[in-house]
């Protein structure tokens, strides 16, 4: 037997929920990923170190975030066969494609870069989303929009709570659950994904300005901002996204907010070509948002 020792290295994508280990094991595996048949060793938190007993031969270990996603949202790394202990890291990154899948530091195989392309594929397949700016997904899905294209009326205001916060958006839109993120509203054309970091997250965080904690989420999202600005006592930041299979551009409007425990990312994702003509109505939605006890 050997130690396997994974850390997760703490981020603020995907904070909130633990992710869990898996090893290959062909004789007693009850789950199987990817053709695999896998047995759990473990979780581990956002930032937690762990060390696993583990057989000497050649395995694939894999980290998922529950069984429901797991045959997209999740990253392996081949160890090989010996007896010397394995240390391996990696962290959850900004992809909603893969749910903000976990991977693994220094993976980068070809073999392992294929499964990252089907997973994402079969992801957007799943949730019927298109992959967006940095890995934030916008979904897309017929809705109330629709019907005052056809019939000449515009779809009326609905309120949304979640949590605390509070917005105004229209009846085109639907609450829904999307893996790495706290809630998501989404329409025929506008995704809106909503974050809540707690200041527990990191120590110091509730001394970040807007600005500071915008600087953080775009360093730990490996995305290029284009725009930063406060407008009507809001702070928002917004990155383009080329999704990689389809060449399908993407526009994302992100608003940062503060409140006494914790800061919000409300993000609003558009097709990059129709960023202007929903820019009006995503400024009136941003500036609904409004926070109370919960």
């Amino acid at each position: 037997m050997r130690n396997l020792t994974i850390k997760r290295t703490k981020a603020l994508v995907g904070s909130f929920f633990k992710v869990k280990i898996y090893i290959e094991d062909p004789v007693t595996g009850d789950l199987i990923i990817n053709d695999t048949p896998c047995r759990q060793i473990g979780e581990l938190k956002n930032g937690e170190e762990k060390t696993f007993l583990i057989e000497e031969q050649a395995l694939r270990v894999y980290v998922i975030v529950d069984k429901l996603s797991k045959d997209y949202c999740n990253d392996y790394y081949q160890l090989p066969e010996g007896t010397q202990d394995v240390f391996l890291s990696g962290r959850n990154r900004f992809n909603l494609a893969n749910g903000n899948a976990f991977r693994f530091d220094n993976n980068e195989s070809e073999e392992v870069l294929a499964h990252h392309q089907r997973s994402a594929r079969k992801g957007r397949s799943v949730m019927l989303i298109a992959a967006v700016a940095g890995g934030i997904v916008g979904f897309l899905v017929t809705s109330g929009v629709l019907f005052g294209v056809l019939f000449g009326s515009a779809p009326k205001e609905k309120a949304f709570s979640f949590g605390g916060m509070n917005i105004t958006l229209s009846e085109a839109f639907r609450e829904t659950d999307v893996e790495g993120f706290d809630v998501v509203y989404d329409s025929k054309n506008v995704g809106v994904f909503v974050t809540k970091d707690s200041f527990t997250l990191m120590d110091g965080l509730e001394e970040y300005s807007l600005q500071q904690y915008a600087d953080l989420v775009i360093e730990f999202s490996d995305i290029q901002a284009v725009k930063k600005e406060g407008e009507d006592g809001l702070f928002r930041f917004e990155y383009d996204y080329t999704t990689s299979d389809t060449g399908d551009l993407y526009r994302d409007f992100a608003y940062v907010y503060k409140t006494d425990d914790a800061f919000w990312l409300v993000e609003f994702v558009v097709f990059r070509q129709e960023a202007d003509r929903y820019l009006p109505d995503i400024a009136a939605w941003a500036k609904s948002v409004t926070f109370s006890d919960g």
